[in-house]
């Protein structure tokens, strides 16, 4: 297991054991020993497909409430990492991870949420209709976050166990190129702006969620059967 942890100096209380058992998840545990199903592979693909198409969306939400310029300025490094993953011609789109499990690129324009990703995508829209740009700014950090060290497990395992491609993983390397905008820029943004006791419970709230929202969103994942 990777050491992993999220802006402890910020949080009130200690979230440690939540975001290890994301790492530690099932499906990932599954992933990692060549035992995850092709349905669950792709059902991966197409809901967290349907996730990133929001992506951009919220980062430009990010940038549009951000309380100042230093503060755009910190978010638009990981703007253009981002424009790796947004169209089915870019070498980190879910597309070609799909197409390794037979997914085809209209089964992907036609995907629909699942409950447990439809939790998650909601929750950064109600972070920031609650909590305002500090509340979005911690569930996105908090979820990218936890994701890139889980990309950092998957994307070998996936090479090593099911034989797939450098091209065909590229989506969980590519995840290398948000680490700086994340674990760097966003996590000192938030450092900079929960300064209370206030605004540290704040974060600390939505950071809670947030892996909550995560858990739910592997756990339909995880819970898909079909072909082996």
């Amino acid at each position: 297991m990777l050491p992993y942890s999220f802006i402890p100096d910020v949080l009130t209380e200690d979230l440690r054991p939540q975001a290890a058992a994301l790492l530690g998840h099932p499906l990932w545990r599954a992933v990692q020993s060549g035992t995850a199903t092709r349905a669950h592979l792709r059902t991966f693909a197409l809901q967290d497909a349907w996730l990133v198409g929001h992506s951009r969306q919220l980062e430009a939400l990010l940038l549009a409430h951000a309380p100042d310029e230093r503060a755009r300025a910190a978010l638009l490094g990981k703007w253009t990492a981002k424009q790796n993953f947004s169209a089915p011609e870019d070498p980190g789109h879910l597309l070609h991870f799909g197409r390794a499990f037979g997914l085809t690129e209209a089964e992907f324009a036609a995907a629909e949420p699942l409950p447990g990703c439809a939790a998650l995508t909601m929750n950064f829209y109600y972070a920031l209709a609650h909590d305002g740009f500090l509340g979005l700014l911690a569930s996105v950090a908090a979820s990218e976050s936890v994701f890139i060290a889980i990309c950092d497990l998957a994307g070998p395992a996936l090479v090593r166990e099911y034989g797939l491609t450098p091209e065909q993983v590229a989506f969980f390397p590519l995840h290398d190129g948000l680490k700086a905008g994340v674990d760097g820029g966003e996590a000192a943004l938030l450092r900079e702006l929960a300064l209370t006791p206030q605004a540290r419970e704040t974060v600390t709230r939505t950071v809670r969620r947030t892996y909550a929202c995560e858990k739910l969103f592997y756990d339909t994942v995880y819970a898909v059967t079909g072909p082996e």
